[in-house]
């Protein structure tokens, strides 16, 4: 980081350069290199930010996860990695010669989902006349309704709780949910959809990773939003803390909040309650 250079700004310069190496690799994201600018003002890179949800719901437009409107958008930079802020990018749907399953709004990045497609589409981010970027992103029916599995197995912990190993040992298995669409009464997997999961007992609303508990994905790492796979499950583990569960004999239930909405508005059956028997062991010899 250069003297008086923010963390920030820092943060922003080595995403650039990141984005131009890969430009000039030819590799990367859907990333062109010919004719790369070497100019302070000329577009060296093209990077597209992630999409605010990985799926639009037909016949609507992209939205975040709250349910708000969000454009797709593109960082530009110049051969030193820093952001050009005045870049214009257009945006386009990728895809054009197999389908008509999105628009996009060349100027602004809106998304409109057209048509349903099987499996992802792309959406391309491209500046100057040779410096592209690319995401997929699905087509998908609205989602109607959510239903729950909790952890019947009880958790016994065990120390010493210090390696990848003892983590394993001491996380419950996958709290998931399923999430439907219906089509004339009958249900079908509500794919790639985003879920919101949290902690209400012991309560940890900022999943913080020193507390007794905290929530984990399928590789041991802290995470609360999951997206549903195509049979339309997401999960979510409880990773314990093993000494500083509570003490003694007695079976202590973990409670997990699982939220699923669209436009902002909760799914029928949202949110779900989900539960998790644990109970702390005996320390090893």
């Amino acid at each position: 980081m250069s003297r008086g250079e923010s963390p920030a700004i820092a943060s922003r310069r080595r995403t650039g350069l990141l984005a131009v190496t890969a430009a000039l690799l030819g590799a990367g994201l859907g990333t062109a290199c010919a004719e790369v600018g070497l100019a302070p003002d000329e577009a060296a890179a093209i990077e597209l930010t992630p999409f605010p949800s990985p799926s639009v719901v037909l016949g609507d437009t992209l939205r975040n996860i709250d349910g708000v409107v969000t454009p797709v958008r593109a960082l530009v930079f110049n051969v030193r990695g820093d952001l050009i802020d005045d870049a214009a990018p257009r945006y386009l749907y990728a895809d054009y010669n197999k389908d008509s399953a999105l628009a996009v709004d060349s100027a602004s990045g809106l998304v409109i989902a057209k048509r349903l497609a099987n499996g992802d589409r792309r959406i391309a981010a491209r500046i100057g006349a040779s410096l592209q970027a690319l995401r997929p992103l699905r087509v998908v029916p609205r989602p109607d309704s959510v239903s729950g599995t909790s952890v019947t197995t009880v958790l016994g912990t065990s120390v010493p709780d210090t390696g990848r190993a003892d983590a394993v040992r001491n996380t419950t298995r996958d709290l998931t949910v399923s999430v439907y669409h219906l089509e004339a009464g009958v249900p079908s997997a509500g794919r790639s959809w985003p879920v919101r999961f949290q902690l209400l007992s012991p309560a940890n609303p900022g999943n913080d990773t020193t507390a007794g508990v905290y929530l984990v994905d399928d590789q041991g790492r802290a995470s609360t939003l999951d997206t549903t796979d195509d049979s339309g499950l997401a999960g979510r583990r409880v990773r314990v803390r093993a000494l500083k569960f509570p003490t003694g004999a007695a079976v202590e239930t973990v409670v997990v909040r699982a939220v699923v909405t669209y436009r902002g508005q909760p799914l029928k059956g949202s949110p779900v309650r989900l539960t998790a028997p644990v109970r702390r062991g005996s320390a090893s010899p």
